[in-house]
């Protein structure tokens, strides 16, 4: 783990240095306005490549985003057609000027990563793969007593991205619980680009050392997901996000709705892993499989009930539990291409 560490660090350090020798050379910059004009009918509008000439005794500061003319995973065109998406120049003076500090915190984050590594004999994973999880036996892996644990999630709605005008907000209680609580709105943004609006929720980012994913390998011997919430009885969703390395996949993700009863009671909700079916980008797709709990990185709490108000949504923990006479893989129909076919064997 350690090597593979030194490995990205020297990797970053090689881009850093690249960028900024780019960057330095360059004296007229290329950079990328969105237009003011009607937006096209896929939701883009018109691009325009304008030029800055430098003017007398004026010098170029070298910036890591923007100033090349091709787009990178770091200057790419503004696909959303939303003000401000591709305005992202930075000065790479502030950029090395924080370095120390986030190496300091990351490395402090792969200490604590080796340090959990338990030098026991009995290894965990492999008793749990045997049959060593007992009936009913549960843990709860995310709960929200401390800010630490708190940070672990992100909230988003529609009028973030100025295109809606929902609100949405994450906050602690006395408790040790956490309310994910907002307003949802589905009225619609005039400018002849979005065409529905009203969604709320909240994201997981628990990231390991270096930005590393972290994978739900730990639950991969459990045969549910288990949270307690008591809400105000609308119908969120849960989505189990799994994006890998391509980009034809980082919209991949496992869904499931969370019907809440309403009232002051707290509710055990059970919901088996083979009920989620698979989404991409939020749409059901006619070829379902069953939830790869490796490839599982993130999980995100979602209101899109088309009702609008406010609403509530208190959370105790999230975990998950092992019922043994559950041994259904998946509950949705899968079939058995021939052999020769348009996705191949």
């Amino acid at each position: 783990m350690a090597a593979t560490a030194a490995v990205c660090l020297l990797h970053s350090s090689r881009r850093l240095v690249g960028a900024a020798r780019t960057a330095s050379k360059v004296m007229r910059v290329q950079r990328r306005k969105t237009s003011d004009k009607a937006p096209t009918r896929t939701g883009k509008k018109n691009d325009e490549v304008i030029s800055h000439e430098l003017k007398e005794g004026e010098t170029e500061k070298p910036t890591l985003f923007g100033g090349f003319g091709v787009p990178t995973n770091i200057a790419f065109p503004n696909l959303k057609g939303v003000e401000g998406w591709d305005d992202r120049e930075m000065d790479v003076k502030e950029v090395i000027k924080d370095v120390p500090q986030i190496f300091k915190k990351e490395f402090k984050k792969l200490g604590k990563e080796i340090s959990s590594i338990r030098g026991s004999v009995e290894k965990t994973d492999i008793l749990e793969a045997l049959g060593g999880l007992k009936d009913d036996e549960a843990r709860a892996d995310y709960r929200f007593r401390t800010p630490e644990e708190i940070s672990l999630w992100h909230t988003g709605c529609d009028s973030d991205w100025k295109e809606g005008f929902s609100s949405v907000r994450f906050d602690p209680t006395h408790r040790g619980t956490a309310v994910f609580s907002g307003n949802l709105s589905s009225v619609i943004v005039k400018d002849g680009r979005v065409e529905r609006a009203g969604y709320a929720t909240i994201k997981l980012e628990d990231k390991a050392a270096f930005n590393r994913r972290k994978y739900f390998t730990q639950w991969m011997n459990y045969s549910h997901l288990m949270i307690k919430c008591r809400g105000d009885g609308r119908s969120y969703k849960v989505m189990l996000h799994s994006p890998l390395a391509i980009d034809m996949t980082w919209g991949d993700s496992y869904s499931f709705p969370l019907h809440t009863h309403g009232g002051p009671y707290w509710q055990y909700e059970r919901i088996p892993f083979s009920k989620f079916f698979h989404t991409v980008a939020g749409r059901i797709q006619d070829r379902q499989q069953s939830v790869s709990l490796t490839d599982v990185s993130s999980l995100s709490i979602t209101l899109m009930d088309r009702m609008d108000g406010p609403f509530a949504l208190e959370l105790d923990w999230i975990g998950v539990v092992h019922d043994r006479s559950h041994v259904e893989e998946t509950a949705y129909e899968t079939y058995t291409l021939p052999l020769w076919n348009t996705h191949g064997i």
